[in-house]
C-alpha cells in the first residue's frame, strides 16, 4: 500500500514530466528530493502504471501530453465493469481489468486530496502572509524560463482569480513577478515586515502567467484535439480563450506580454499546432 508522501512524489513526477522542458534525471531527483537510484525506480513505476516516458538525445526525460487524461468517475468505472461483465466475460484479461478499476479509482481521490492539500496549505500560509504585510521565502520554486530551482525572498502583494499564481516583489531582483503556486516547494513565513510596498503593483498576468512587459502580442493558433488537451492542462487561463472549429481542430486566439512561451510551445508540438 503506497504511503502518502510515495503516492504525493508519483503525482508530483507525473507533473513535473508532462511539463515542457523535457527534464534531466538529477534535476527531477532534486525536486523530489529523493536519490537518482530512487527517481529511476518511480519511473519503473509509471512505466508499470501504463505511462510512457520518453528520453531525448540530450537523456532528459519527458511524459507525452497525450498520456495525461482525467481519471474516471466511479459510475464511469462500475458502467466499464458492467460492460466488461456483458460483453466480453470470456475474455481472461477482464478480471485483470475490473480488479484495477476501484484501485485506480481510489488512488486517484487520495493522490489529489493530498496534491489539493499541498496547494491549499501554501495558499493559506501565503494569505497569512499577506494580511500581516510580512516577507516570505518560497523555497525550492521551479522556473520554467531559467530551468532552475531556486529559493526566492518575497513580499506576497496577491493572487490572481484563481489562485493559480501569487503576485509577489523580488527583492533580490527589484521587481513584481508572478509565480505559479504548483511550481512551490514549500513556503517559509518570516517575522520581518514588508519594506517596499510603495514599489508593490498587482499587475494581471497573461495566459502563460507573464507580465506586462510592455508590448503585447495577438496570437492565434490552430491546435489539434492533442495540442488544446495539453495546453488547457498546462495553461488553464486559457480555457476562455479556446474556440472549437468542429473539425477536430481548435483555434487559441489571445493576447500575451511575452511570446516565448509560444514559441516554445510551437517547437514542442510541430505537427499539432500552427500559427494562423
Amino acid at each position: 500500500m503506497f504511503n502518502q508522501n510515495r503516492i504525493l512524489r508519483v503525482f508530483k513526477l507525473i507533473t513535473l514530466l508532462k511539463t515542457f522542458p523535457a527534464k534531466s534525471i538529477k534535476r527531477l531527483a532534486s525536486t523530489l528530493e529523493i536519490s537518482e537510484r530512487s527517481c529511476y525506480r518511480y519511473m519503473d513505476l509509471l512505466d508499470e502504471l501504463g505511462f510512457e516516458v520518453s528520453k531525448d538525445e540530450n537523456n532528459k526525460f519527458s511524459l507525452k501530453a497525450d498520456q495525461i487524461v482525467d481519471p474516471f468517475t466511479k459510475e464511469e468505472s462500475h458502467l466499464i465493469q458492467e460492460v466488461l461483465t456483458i460483453s466480453v466475460k470470456n475474455n481472461p484479461l477482464v478480471k485483470s481489468i475490473k480488479a484495477k478499476l476501484p484501485s485506480l479509482e481510489e488512488t486517484n481521490i487520495l493522490a489529489n486530496n493530498i496534491v489539493n492539500g499541498h496547494l491549499s496549505k501554501l495558499v493559506s500560509q501565503i494569505n497569512e502572509a499577506i494580511l500581516n504585510k510580512t516577507q516570505i521565502i518560497i523555497h525550492k520554486y521551479q522556473s520554467a524560463n531559467t530551468e532552475s530551482i531556486t529559493d526566492r525572498l518575497v513580499e506576497p502583494v496577491g493572487f490572481t482569480d484563481n489562485y493559480g499564481f501569487l503576485c509577489a516583489y523580488e527583492i533580490e531582483s527589484n521587481q513584481n513577478k508572478y509565480f505559479k503556486v504548483e511550481r512551490m516547494g514549500s513556503v517559509e513565513l518570516l517575522d520581518v515586515k514588508c519594506k517596499f510596498e510603495s514599489l508593490h503593483k498587482l499587475y494581471k498576468p497573461d495566459v502563460f502567467g507573464f507580465n506586462d512587459s510592455g508590448e503585447k502580442f495577438n496570437i492565434k493558433l490552430r491546435l489539434s484535439m492533442r495540442a488544446q488537451l495539453w495546453i488547457k492542462d498546462d495553461y488553464p487561463e486559457t480555457s476562455t480563450y479556446l474556440k472549437d472549429l468542429g473539425n477536430g481542430s481548435w483555434l487559441l486566439e489571445v493576447e500575451v506580454f511575452n511570446m516565448e512561451p509560444v514559441n516554445r510551445i510551437l517547437r514542442s508540438m510541430p505537427n499539432d499546432i500552427e500559427a494562423v
